[in-house]
């Protein structure tokens, strides 16, 4: 085989290693990161679907809400995961909600419209009398995937926060 056959072979072969490798992280075949993600769901304390934030009750109702597109992509399941996790001890003691919601699902698009959902996001709410009187569209989630622990103190942070408001 001459140099320029040779050389032809190889970068096509570098090319398809790429193009491989690109497929694989666009759709989520290759992991990012040394730590797994923990699971996305909790059964106990995780609706889907449409966001239903009916509490009549005259106390404080807090929900933290993951809204997501049907399609979602490893930074969309890691802010799920780590919302999660940061979220977990609230949740566990009954002090916020968890739901998921699909923000282009049509039932929910009165929420998305008023809590400005753009894309894969969390929103805290605080309702009273059955109204919601405020609410925070976390969108910064965006800018702490790169790091679990940076982005569950973030979250922590965040939902402390909140809270102190009431």
């Amino acid at each position: 085989m001459n140099r320029k056959k040779l050389l032809t072979v190889v970068l096509l072969g570098f090319v398809v290693i790429s193009l491989t490798l690109a497929v694989a992280d666009v759709t989520g075949w290759r992991k990012h990161g040394a730590s797994p993600l923990p699971p996305t769901r909790s059964p106990e304390t995780t609706t889907s679907g449409v966001v239903t934030l009916d509490s009549t009750t005259t106390a404080p109702t807090l929900t933290a809400i993951y809204f997501h597109a049907s399609h979602r992509c490893p930074t969309c399941k890691k802010i799920e995961a780590y919302t999660h996790e940061a979220l977990q001890p609230a949740i566990t003691s009954g002090q916020i909600a968890w739901q998921v919601a699909d923000y282009t699902a049509p039932e929910n698009a009165a929420l998305v419209e008023r809590f400005e959902v753009l894309t894969s996001t969390v929103v805290l709410t605080e309702k009273r009398g059955g109204q919601i009187v405020r609410f925070k569209n976390v969108e910064e989630v965006w800018d702490h995937t790169h790091d679990q622990a940076e982005f569950v103190t973030f979250m922590r942070d965040t939902w402390n926060g909140f809270r102190e408001n009431l």
